[in-house]
């Protein structure tokens, strides 16, 4: 489909879909508002995808302006979904008790507003910036994905993957990374230390995990080979060296 075409397609639907969501508002459960939250998130997700492609194509053939206008839409639609999931991200926050979760085997990196795992999905406060919740997002896509050695390393999206196609999957999708790197090359990612929001934990050559405001995405915890999952239990970070995305 034209991606035009397919942008005013997927704007109508959604306005018929806000419409019909709307209505009633105050009726909707909490975790039916924590699921929306999600939806929005994602699709605001793929829509900052579609604006980077316009972007980078509009950049290439300045002869084409319309390249940028359909950049500028996208741009649009992402921010419509993105002030939706924070309704409902709000709402549901606001109409249950939230569980703070935090990983005790990391030290505190500051004021951080809290995360909450409901169902196998996380969901970060509004608060958080917006690259955080797209490593939130892109991690929560990953919740059903079996644990394959060398999986995600050969293309983005795959059938499953091991510990580093894991954590370069997450950055990738938010813009922090720019290629699939394993857990030697995750060494010298970045910047040295804990990040206020994300840190990656590298152990070269052996393993790499990451921690966003404490929770863990990790490959290994429940049982050997289990998949990248977020993890509430603690893990030991003896040998392992912190690294994080500059400004996060």
């Amino acid at each position: 489909m034209n991606p035009s075409r397919q942008l005013f397609a997927v704007i109508a639907v959604t306005i018929l879909v806000t419409t019909i969501t709307t209505a009633g508002i105050s009726q909707v459960a909490p975790e039916i508002a924590a699921w929306r939250s999600w939806q929005h998130a994602h699709e605001a997700g793929r829509a900052a995808q579609w604006v980077d492609y316009h972007a980078r194509q509009a950049a290439q053939n300045p002869q084409h302006p319309e390249l940028s206008a359909l950049a500028w839409q996208w741009k649009a639609y992402e921010t419509d979904q993105q002030r939706w999931a924070s309704y409902y991200r709000q709402w549901s926050m606001s109409t249950a008790v939230a569980r703070p979760v935090k990983s005790p085997s990391v030290k505190a990196q500051g004021s951080l507003p809290p995360i909450t795992l409901r169902d196998g999905y996380a969901f970060g406060l509004n608060s958080l910036p917006l690259a955080v919740h797209r490593i939130i997002e892109a991690g929560n896509a990953l919740q059903n994905k079996p644990y394959i050695l060398g999986g995600g390393h050969r293309r983005l999206e795959d059938l499953g993957y091991d510990c580093s196609s894991t954590v370069s999957y997450v950055l990738i999708k938010a813009g922090q990374l720019q290629e699939i790197l394993n857990s030697a090359r995750f060494a010298d990612y970045g910047a040295a230390g804990p990040g206020r929001y994300v840190t990656i934990w590298v152990k070269p050559g052996n393993h790499v995990f990451v921690t966003i405001c404490g929770l863990r995405l990790d490959t290994s915890g429940g049982r050997v080979a289990e998949g990248p999952r977020w993890r509430t239990s603690g893990r030991s970070v003896q040998g392992f060296t912190p690294r994080h995305p500059p400004g996060l």
